[in-house]
């Protein structure tokens, strides 16, 4: 009850904090099932941004699967844990690590067969190239797991697509598209058998996901990528019309010869004006400075950059909030 209660906490403040650091935060066909397990399946841009946008909006009871270096600082990471979070091994952190995700993925499982939600971003890792990579099999496997526990579970696959208009920007605007459920009983039929009918059966599930998941989000295939973000952007194109934008890159790929360079890389897309960006950077140039001058250049992956920035925001926030509270106390 009090965790529960934390974790509305958390997350009326992440909410307001999101809310403010971003310019427009867009849903659409945000109908989640009250009743049913679901199994969300992102694709993964934006570092923790993407994992807090989903968390923060979602009234279900739902645990996320996220890369293990988030969790290094133990202040971080209890916070990470009370949201719902877990971590996962990968080899590069480390081949002793990698068998503490097997309870994990029995971690999952459990909460899928309780009735409750789960998030995972099946890419495996981040990226800001607006291209939905291949997936990986993790949520095959805590879908069999949780199968196994319940072989009459209801377990319901939401594939969610995140649309950054420009992802490093301060007061970026953000579009989140919550597709249908889809009903998994007909997909993991084949159970937990390792024969070579369930490694079709992954194939199968593995291509059907990315179909759907593709046409949730601004989707650009590896072949002449730049070629065609850079004309998107020479266009001005708003990357939160998934539909048009997706419908647009077809007719560009169809355009573009064979013998066009695919390395050509775009030009960085100017970051959006707004008064109150204005007002932030007026009001608080010596946190703006500070920000611009220490803590963004230490920051070497450009994935991090607004998963740092806004955790420098909220704080500020949080800080100038208790000032003022002080303040008001000291007067009374």
């Amino acid at each position: 009850m009090v965790r529960d209660f934390l974790v509305s906490g958390v997350k009326w403040v992440l909410r307001i904090g999101l809310r403010l650091y971003f310019k427009e935060i867009r849903h659409s066909q945000r109908q989640i099932d009250q009743n049913r397990p679901l199994l969300f399946l992102a694709n993964h841009q934006n570092a923790l941004i993407d994992a807090l946008l989903i968390a923060a909006f979602n009234r279900r009871k739902t645990f996320f699967l996220v890369r293990s270096s988030v969790f290094k600082h133990k202040p971080i990471a209890r916070v990470l844990y009370y949201l719902g979070m877990r971590p996962i091994y990968r080899i590069r952190d480390g081949k002793h690590l990698v068998s503490n995700n097997e309870p994990i993925l029995n971690f999952f499982a459990e909460a899928l067969a309780q009735g409750n939600c789960v998030l995972i971003f099946p890419e495996g890792n981040h990226s800001l190239r607006r291209t939905l990579r291949p997936l990986r099999k993790g949520f095959i496997e805590i879908a069999d797991k949780a199968f196994a526990l319940d072989s009459d579970l209801n377990l319901g696959l939401v594939t969610v697509g995140l649309s950054y208009q420009n992802a490093t920007c301060f007061r970026d605007r953000v579009h989140i598209h919550y597709a249908d459920a889809i009903d998994a009983t007909s997909l993991f039929a084949e159970g937990t058998d390792r024969s070579s009918g369930k490694k079709e059966r992954d194939k199968e599930i593995l291509a059907f996901v990315h179909q759907r998941l593709s046409a949730c989000t601004v989707h650009i295939a590896s072949e002449h990528y730049g070629v065609i973000e850079q004309q998107l952007i020479r266009e001005k194109a708003d990357f939160l019309q998934v539909q048009a934008v997706n419908a647009r890159i077809a007719e560009l790929t169809e355009s573009i010869s064979s013998d066009r360079s695919e390395e050509c890389l775009a030009q960085a897309t100017p970051c959006e004006g707004s008064r109150l960006k204005l007002v932030i950077n007026i009001l608080f140039w010596p946190l703006v400075f500070f920000w611009r001058r220490r803590i963004r250049p230490m920051i070497k992956e450009d994935e991090f950059v607004s998963t740092f920035r806004f955790a420098y925001f909220t704080f500020v926030l949080l800080a100038g909030l208790l000032l003022v509270v002080l303040f008001l106390i000291c007067l009374l």
